[in-house]
């Protein structure tokens, strides 16, 4: 994965976390369209950028939450 490709990944992720549908089933599909192959490595960043979307939801929203 280059970093063309994580960022592609990154937008994917930011724009499809508000909508109510799996944005990880649209990074799933976007990895083979942008060539990015399935490794461990690609495992994780799905995981940590989804973690970062869900903590920027959780602060833009706190005072709402707390």
């Amino acid at each position: 994965m280059d970093i063309i490709q994580a960022i592609i990944l990154a937008i994917i992720e930011g724009l499809t976390e508000f909508l109510p549908i799996s944005s990880t089933a649209h990074m799933k599909f976007a990895n083979p369209l942008i060539g990015v192959a399935p490794t461990p490595f690609t495992n994780m960043f799905e995981i940590v950028i989804q973690l970062a979307a869900i903590l920027s939801v959780v602060f833009v929203y706190s005072k709402k939450i707390f």
